[in-house]
């Protein structure tokens, strides 16, 4: 079985959330990108605790396109860290995976 995962990353703005899910699935790096705006993040960054509005993005892929989606996230993300997590998909609707799999390189 292909390894499916879904990738996590925050961003500080809807319009960059949407210039990088657009573009992961133009370039085939994710299949799909769910966007939630109104998160409300509380984390520490450069020794002060912060509270930021964001926007959660979560990116269907494959574990093998991870690396190259991560590389597009950085080149239009505006924070110096962005949050990149990948979390692996241990199973799922059959129809959804092939779908999923039928929208990627």
């Amino acid at each position: 079985m292909t390894a499916y995962c879904i990738a996590l990353c925050t961003f500080g703005d809807t319009e960059t959330a949407e210039r990088a899910a657009t573009l992961a699935v133009e370039q085939k790096l994710a299949a799909c990108v769910n966007l939630i705006p109104g998160i409300v993040s509380v984390y520490r960054w450069q020794e002060k605790v912060e509270k930021d509005n964001e926007v959660q993005a979560v990116f269907k892929t494959r574990e093998d396109l991870c690396e190259p989606l991560y590389e597009l996230i950085q080149s239009v993300h505006s924070y110096t860290t962005p949050e990149w997590l990948i979390v692996p998909l241990s199973n799922g609707g059959n129809d959804y995976l092939q779908w999923i799999k039928s929208n990627l390189q």
